[in-house]
């Protein structure tokens, strides 16, 4: 089968490899479609995560885990599915023509009629935007501010929109993602190319501009999460925070060790919860929330590539002013 291989940050390759048997517990899958997530960017940009994130082949692996396809061929001991069930996530390999995956209770899931592959391959991070939502709990009246709105931020957009009230301020560098933001439903975009986003929120949030007890200065928003993973963001997001009380949710991973201003942490009594990943209760509730259609994934698609082009689909996704979200298609 047809692969685009990892041999080393910078380096993909597309290759024929041989087609991944599958075990008693797995499923053969026919890849429809997959997204580049940004951990694949970590791995592609300078190694980060490279030994957890593909199928291993004796030269470079195969990554690729938001991906959607058919069920073509499934072991002795599967019994949740079946040759010709349309699935979505689950494994690591899907930057290929078939991938293997191994089924529990955590994954893959099936994918409705209605949903189309190209969504599908856009659950897996909507999965987990669902997940940092749910431990921000914003509720109607709060004002939550995310910081970096790639696919990550969008989606926790999204899912504050169809689940909860109140305001939303998006934060980027790239304007194309900050028109996708409003698109979504952000009441305010802040672009911190051109203005000091700790300044714009304070003001946008009627917060204390001069500097308070300790040092500590305060915005007035309720909730902030960090999606952006940039070395200086945990501080910003602290100072966007309320003076007492406020939600502050990483969910990016962060290539340089980020700045961490404990006093804030402690001033204003912050809650500091990571966020990692996703549960299968939010995988399927993603899943329910798209084929409702109180949301819509394929606004968010902005390049298609085949296999073939896999180098350039890579190249054009490290940019973020080019890409929200690039898919390969086998």
């Amino acid at each position: 089968m047809k692969a685009a291989v990892y041999c080393g940050p910078r380096d993909i390759q597309v290759k024929d490899v041989a087609t991944p048997g599958i075990k008693a517990n797995e499923i053969l899958v026919k890849v429809h479609a997959c997204g580049i997530c940004g951990s694949d960017l970590h791995a592609y940009r300078i190694g980060m995560f490279e030994e957890s994130l593909g199928r291993p082949l004796d030269e470079g692996l195969i990554m690729g885990h938001e991906f959607s396809g058919e069920v073509v061929e499934a072991g002795s001991e599967v019994e949740k599915f079946q040759v010709g069930d349309r699935v979505t996530g689950g494994g690591m390999g899907g930057f290929a023509e078939f991938i293997s995956v191994a089924v529990d209770a955590k994954r893959p899931h099936l994918l409705p009629d209605t949903v189309s592959f190209e969504e599908g391959a856009m659950m897996e991070p909507l999965a987990t935007s669902v997940h940092a939502v749910g431990l921000a709990k914003p509720t109607d009246g709060e004002t939550v501010v995310i910081l970096g709105v790639g696919i990550i931020g969008l989606g926790c957009i999204q899912v504050i929109r169809a689940t909860a009230g109140g305001r939303i301020i998006a934060v980027d560098a790239s304007e194309r993602r900050l028109e996708m933001a409003q698109q979504l439903g952000a009441d305010e975009v802040v672009n911190l190319t051109e203005v000091d986003p700790v300044e714009a929120v304070i003001e946008y949030t009627g917060g204390e501009r001069p500097v308070e007890k300790f040092g500590v200065r305060g915005g007035n928003a309720d909730v902030v999460i960090d999606s952006a993973g940039a070395r200086a963001s945990l501080n910003q997001g602290l100072t966007m925070l309320k003076q007492q009380n406020g939600r502050l949710v990483p969910v990016a991973l962060f290539e340089d060790q980020p700045d961490l201003d404990v006093n804030q942490v402690v001033r204003k009594q912050v809650a500091l919860q990571g966020s990692w990943a996703w549960t299968a209760d939010d995988y399927l509730r993603g899943i329910k929330l798209v084929e409702s259609g109180k949301i819509d994934r394929e606004p968010l698609i902005s390049h298609v590539f085949s296999l073939d082009e896999a180098p350039e689909a890579f190249a054009t996704q490290a940019r973020p002013d080019a890409a929200i979200k690039t898919l390969l298609k086998p």
